[in-house]
């Protein structure tokens, strides 16, 4: 599983969803790709992407002003589940 994760570097909240990210994937198979958004803000638009920070599993968005750990393992368990059925 590859999830996108958007943000920018400036971004506070995009610091703790990246660390509550970064350990619910530590021991996973699951890729994380970022996105900066500064960057790239045109494409991501177009992606769907909103808000920041963002998180983006194939078609499906989480984004919030707090993306905290279980919001996020939520999400990934939802898409996971999703996948296999």
């Amino acid at each position: 599983m590859t999830i996108t994760f958007y943000r920018t570097a400036l971004c506070p909240r995009c610091f703790l969803a990246k660390r509550a990210l970064d350990k619910i994937v530590a021991d996973t198979d699951i890729t994380v790709e970022t996105v900066e958004v500064a960057t790239t803000a045109l494409s991501s638009w177009r992606n769907g992407i909103r808000m920041i920070p963002a998180l983006k599993i194939g078609d499906e968005i989480l984004s919030g002003v707090l993306l905290d750990e279980q919001r996020i393992r939520k999400f990934i368990d939802q898409q996971k589940k999703d996948a296999s059925a």
